[in-house]
């Protein structure tokens, strides 16, 4: 389950789990949805205080991903092809991944974007 806290007129556009992404020598291995406005990385908060009272008393509920990162499309400047995809942004960071449906999506919705 996913905690996506859309915007008024964002639509999701699909959900990628398990994506490998690299920024620098930082990897992770993430959830990232893709919307018509934003890139959304998600995952399971570490810090939530029902998971305590989940493994402590046995108590049962539904875990949500939530956002921890996001970037607007907007602040996109280019995606290239290196050895991995490359998304470079306008302020000048820079990260990796490898879907090539993602590249296409993320492509695809740059140019309505701008």
């Amino acid at each position: 389950m996913y905690n996506l806290n859309l915007e008024d007129n964002e639509e999701l556009i699909e959900i990628f789990e398990n994506e490998y992404v690299k920024q620098g020598k930082n990897e992770k291995n993430t959830t990232i949805a893709i919307t018509n406005k934003r890139l959304l990385f998600m995952d399971y908060m570490k810090d939530d205080p029902d998971e305590v009272l989940r493994i402590a008393r046995g108590v049962d509920y539904v875990r949500y991903k939530e956002i921890y990162y996001q970037i607007r499309l907007s602040e996109i400047e280019k995606i290239l092809k290196k050895e991995l995809y490359s998304v470079v942004l306008k302020d000048g960071n820079e990260f990796e991944f490898e879907d090539d449906k993602l590249f296409n999506l993320i492509n695809d919705n740059l140019i309505v974007v701008l």
